[in-house]
């Protein structure tokens, strides 16, 4: 079915959801970096910076509330040690601190009550992460606490440490990184010593895969976008978005690059709403 006009022009338009979002990360980039503080992005920018991820965190709870029906008091985003702390138990672990966490009839809640009744029902979780300098260095120690994150959180489920095997909670990361226009192309030394590389990370695929110890990856932004694509196909996450932003575009009307359609704030904010949407009201 071919697409309205309306849809085509709503398509090729730069998306501004998270503009706001964007905006507060290079703030408080800037009042880090002014402070001395060093950021890591995700949880550890909270304990770090304060302040880093924050315009995300909000704009995500604008949304949950005003499109999806959710009662504000479902809705977790606080440190582990806080009062609204929005920790989940996990399997490799004691428990997880999540960024955005949506409970009905959260444990708490139920003891506010009168008592525990095991009737909680977790609806969604999200991890944020960024990175704004060392974006080679760091990749891979960013791409593998994902994927533990992940891990950790589908074990803690099938072990029915989420009271039991409630319907399949929404699992979402959202990834914000310092790229400048024309970064996503420049393409990365892979060395194979051992075994040829996977030739979905390599320009030329298999066509190259063979051609000698050290060949030509894909940019570290294309790195990405195989491994969310991957994590999704995989079902470990349900959402994810990827974008980027630079000193070039900041004070723009468009503030942020999508630099693929599939990864889109948009698109990610659509799945949750959609997801979150069919729990409210209950």
């Amino acid at each position: 079915m071919s697409q309205s006009k309306e849809e085509l022009e709503k398509v090729s338009q730069p998306e501004t959801v998270f503009h706001s979002a964007i905006d507060q990360w290079w703030r408080a980039k800037e009042k880090n970096k002014s402070n001395g503080t060093t950021s890591q992005g995700g949880s550890r920018d909270t304990n770090l910076a304060g302040d880093t991820m924050d315009g995300f965190r909000d704009t995500l709870v604008n949304l949950l509330i005003a499109e999806a029906g959710v009662d504000p008091a479902d809705i977790f985003t606080g440190g582990q040690f806080s009062s609204r702390a929005s920790n989940l138990p996990s399997y490799f672990r004691a428990s997880k601190n999540w960024d955005v966490v949506v409970c009905k009839r959260a444990f708490m809640q139920q003891l506010e009550r009168g008592g525990y009744d095991g009737s909680e029902k977790l609806v969604a979780a999200i991890e944020f992460k960024s990175q704004y300098e060392s974006i080679g260095n760091n990749q891979n120690n960013r791409i593998e606490e994902s994927i533990g994150n992940a891990e950790d959180f589908w074990a803690s489920y099938e072990n029915n440490n989420f009271s039991r095997l409630i319907p399949r909670p929404w699992l979402g990361y959202l990834f914000v990184g310092y790229y400048a226009e024309g970064d996503e192309t420049k393409t990365v030394r892979i060395k194979q010593p051992v075994i040829p590389t996977d030739p979905a990370f390599l320009v030329g695929g298999e066509v190259h895969r063979l051609q000698g110890v050290q060949v030509q990856g894909h940019s570290y932004a294309e790195r990405y976008r195989i491994f969310l694509e991957r994590m999704i196909a995989k079902k470990r996450y349900d959402g994810a978005c990827f974008l980027v932003s630079h000193e070039d575009i900041r004070s723009a009307t468009v503030n942020y690059r999508v630099l693929f359609p599939t990864l889109s704030g948009a698109a990610f904010v659509d799945g949750l709403v959609r997801h979150v949407r069919a729990y409210y009201p209950d």
